[in-house]
């Protein structure tokens, strides 16, 4: 199993972005990413963390999507529903606060041991 955080998306008809500026947006979703592998890590719990610019509803994936609240609400329901997707505040991401998104691991049970955070 693997996390993946989508922050922005750089394909498909909708593109929304965390800044603008993509070279920012991958530095600041790097550092989200890279917070929450080393709080993981010190838990014991060794997940690859990943900042994903191409999410594509349209590929499967059985991965935890850390998705910024912003895009959620931008994507029509029937297409993220099949996906296992915990909503991120979008100035977390920015901040690289982490909060927010252990305490959505913390709620959802995937029988992966996410939940002993």
């Amino acid at each position: 199993m693997n996390i993946k955080v989508v922050g922005d998306i750089r394909v498909g008809k909708i593109q929304p972005s965390l800044t603008g500026n993509p070279i920012v947006d991958d530095v600041l979703i790097q550092h989200f990413c890279d917070r929450l592998k080393e709080k993981l890590n010190s838990l014991q719990l060794f997940i690859d963390i990943i900042p994903d610019h191409f999410f594509d509803v349209t590929k499967p994936c059985a991965d935890i999507i850390l998705m910024d609240r912003r895009i959620i609400s931008d994507l029509p329901d029937e297409l993220i529903m099949n996906f296992k997707i915990i909503d991120i505040d979008h100035n977390d991401i920015l901040r690289g606060n982490i909060t927010g998104a252990l305490k959505g691991l913390k709620r959802y049970d995937s029988g992966k041991n996410v939940s002993t955070i």
